[in-house]
């Protein structure tokens, strides 16, 4: 039997820029704390982040993937220690990523195809003492920085990801395991109309072709969201337009959650910019078209949205809020506004926080710490922000 889905349906907004105007009451500016950067007032060397967690008395570990440790730090940026070192022993690393406090208090991470579990050090407080690990999926990718999740129930989700040759899309899932290492079950992420190729490429020889950058779709185009919530269900959305859509392990939809909103209209110069790019790219491909796979309708017919997505990221907090990140208008470039809503699905407030933040890892909240990775955008080089939330009294 199918089961009836629910719609949560939330207060119209007066204008575009209603729901990310400073000035209203139900909008609350987060104090960044922290920038940790090898040239930050907090200075740290990061080869690749990989990951973000928070413990119960907000220090923020942060997974590194390319140095192979976890750096932990107070919320004002302070470094307190390092976990592990590259390795095949116990508490070593070889890719580590995707860290997790779960609600025993221990800190689990990925680690390639397994998972580690760290529990309090009482030399230094920290989440730093290695406690054992349990093998994960066999085919687990390992270098993902998607989040890994611990619902109410204690089921660790682990990301899975994969190509599908049927119709070229990325499918994800989730592998769920107990903390005890017992695998569970799985669940999937839905696909939503909007998706599209995660590339373009050219075929060379069979089962494999090289890449063709920044024609897989179009500037502005709305690409879907999805987390996990702290029921352990799939939260997800297309991104054209304001809705969650809650689904379970079955594929089932439980609900929707909507907002009435007037979608953000892209300035008619930083749309014409983007048509002119687009067509630079195109016209300076030297082969045709038709030869290169995983282009997407827009990008063919040169046909670019007239209002910005919905969404840029979807987190859930670990009191179970649900954290949906907005897109900024042109003016509001450099920050990030999240629409924070209960894991009943009401709207509670919007939370502003003056650094964009990358859209992977998932910015990670804790009671009022947030963290979040911000990206130079001429090099790409990562900055960890960690940023205060106001507490509502």
């Amino acid at each position: 039997m199918r089961a009836a889905t629910r719609s949560v349906c939330l207060l119209m907004l007066a204008s575009p820029l209603a729901a990310q105007s400073a000035s209203r009451a139900d909008t609350v500016r987060a104090a960044v704390t922290a920038l940790i950067a090898e040239d930050s007032r907090t200075p740290f060397f990061f080869a690749t982040v990989s990951g973000l967690a928070i413990d119960d008395k907000g220090r923020v570990y942060v997974s590194d993937g390319g140095e192979a440790r976890i750096a932990v730090f107070t919320a004002d940026g302070k470094s307190l220690a390092t976990i592990g070192r590259r390795g095949k022993g116990p508490g070593e690393f070889e890719w580590p990523t995707g860290p997790v406090v779960g609600n025993d208090g221990a800190l689990y991470v990925r680690n390639m195809s397994e998972v580690a579990r760290f529990v309090t050090d009482p030399k230094t407080g920290v989440l730093g003492r290695f406690d054992r690990a349990f093998a994960g999926p066999a085919m687990a990718p390992w270098m993902s920085k998607l989040a890994t999740v611990i619902d109410k129930s204690g089921r660790l989700h682990f990301p899975l990801e994969w190509g599908s040759q049927a119709d070229g899309l990325t499918h994800n899932a989730y592998q769920r395991f107990a903390l005890d290492g017992r695998a569970l079950d799985s669940i999937a992420v839905p696909v939503q109309p909007t998706a599209r190729s995660n590339w373009a490429s050219v075929p060379i020889s069979k089962g494999s072709g090289r890449v063709v950058k920044g024609i897989n779709v179009v500037p502005f185009h709305p690409v879907p969201v999805f987390a996990v919530s702290a029921a352990g269900t799939i939260l997800s959305s297309p991104s054209d337009r304001y809705v969650l859509r809650e689904t379970d392990a079955m594929m089932r939809p439980l609900r929707n959650i909507e907002r009435s909103v007037t979608p953000l209209p892209i300035p008619p110069v930083e749309r014409a910019d983007s048509v002119r790019a687009l067509a630079r790219r195109l016209d300076s491909l030297t082969i045709p078209l038709s030869q290169v796979n995983g282009v997407s309708e827009e990008v063919r017919a040169r046909r670019l949205p007239t209002t910005y997505p919905v969404f840029r990221s979807l987190s859930t907090a670990a009191d179970g809020s649900i954290w949906a990140r907005r897109w900024s208008a042109a003016t509001q470039r450099g920050s990030s506004w999240f629409d924070v809503l209960g894991a009943d699905g009401q709207y509670l407030r919007t939370v502003l926080v003056p650094v964009d933040c990358a859209t992977l890892p998932a910015p990670v909240i804790r009671g009022s710490v947030l963290a979040c990775v911000q990206l130079a955008p001429d090099t790409d080089a990562e900055t960890v922000v960690i940023a205060q939330i106001p507490v509502r009294h």
